[in-house]
């Protein structure tokens, strides 16, 4: 019975306290989202409003691989980007088997990494996936290609030509032959090409 008694003690205060991993980083990390070249993009996380062009925010370590951000832009297609990679935090793991394991009967019972497990502690973004850059240990940029309207920075703007009649261009012409700016032979040979222009 004593020995139940100290095994709940020993898992209630395993419960309360935290571990490695937990404590350094916690469960969650700062995910910076950026949509560059479209400052007036909303941002969306799970449902939720988080920013315009770009935003941080928490997000759980254990979803690392379940992200998924949905941008919208007035006039613009909805896009939902998707980030599926994540990866081990193997360090904080090694300091929670060495700092946060405890002995029972002499059994050594690893409660650091049973609390973080089921927070998710031990686990990160994966830089390795296109579009994610890691800032620290907790921080952590997601840079999305919004395609869902045409880039306008770099859009080129067309130039409207507007063409003269032939009756314009040869008033023009005649123009600066009265004001001595053409000879009377430049002016012949230019009123030829303009009437045998189709």
């Amino acid at each position: 019975m004593k020995n139940l008694f100290n095994l709940l003690m020993l898992l209630a205060i395993a419960s309360i306290l935290s571990s490695c991993a937990t404590i350094i980083g916690g469960s969650k990390y700062y995910a910076k989202v950026q949509v560059p070249d479209h400052p007036n993009a909303k941002i969306e996380y799970k449902g939720d409003y988080q920013g315009t062009g770009e935003a941080s925010f928490k997000a759980k370590r254990k979803e690392a691989n379940n992200f998924s951000v949905t941008i919208k832009e007035e006039g613009c297609e909805t896009q939902t980007k998707d980030f599926t990679q994540r990866k081990f935090r193997g360090w904080a793991f090694a300091g929670t088997v060495v700092g946060w394991t405890g002995l029972y009967s002499g059994i050594p019972l690893p409660w650091g990494v049973a609390v973080d497990l089921s927070t998710g502690a031990l686990w990160k973004p994966d830089i390795n996936e296109n579009g994610v850059t890691k800032q620290d240990f907790n921080h952590y940029i997601y840079r999305i290609d919004y395609t869902g309207c045409k880039d306008r920075t770099n859009t080129k703007k067309e130039l409207k030509i507007t063409t003269k009649s032939k009756a314009d261009r040869l008033r023009e012409l005649k123009q600066l032959l009265d004001e001595g700016i053409l000879t009377q032979e430049e002016y012949e040979k230019e009123k030829k090409k303009i009437l045998e222009e189709k």
